[in-house]
């Protein structure tokens, strides 16, 4: 005859494993946190004061099609394009997504993020491809 340990009483080491409860509670902690913190965000971005406006010297120097990094006045990194003859538009270069810094892609006139693929709209900065769920900040160009 073999004989069988009883498994009760439970151990207070073997209490401190994990059972549904806590799962449940560690799940229901993290949840709150993310969305807090989407929360917090979202909050951040609606009142965040947009970046002033770029000063562009000599704009007859830019191409059509060219693209110059520009800073604001209020030091911001920014890329100014000339998308046809008559208009020069400027966008912060800080991706909406994760804040990797856009560049212009002449050949396929866009701006593109290459964190994640991300495109974006030459005259709009709106989202044309990947993960952004907004578009690039678009700025205000004075010509200096």
């Amino acid at each position: 005859m073999v004989k069988v340990e009883n498994p009760f009483p439970i151990a207070t080491r073997a209490e401190r494993t994990l059972d549904r409860r806590r799962v449940l509670r560690a799940a229901g902690a993290a949840a709150v946190l993310v969305l807090g913190g989407e929360w917090l965000g979202r909050r951040r971005r609606a009142t965040a004061v947009p970046p002033g406006p770029v000063l562009l010297a000599h704009p007859e120097d830019l191409a059509v099609g060219a693209a110059r990094e520009v800073t604001t006045v209020d030091g911001c990194a920014a890329l100014a394009v000339r998308v046809d003859a008559g208009t020069i538009v400027a966008f912060a270069r800080r991706c909406p997504h994760l804040g990797c810094p856009v560049r212009w892609a002449a050949a396929r006139g866009q701006f593109e993020c290459p964190c994640h693929q991300a495109a974006f709209d030459a005259y709009s900065g709106r989202v044309l491809a990947g993960p952004p769920r907004e578009g690039l900040t678009p700025l205000e160009v004075r010509l200096a």
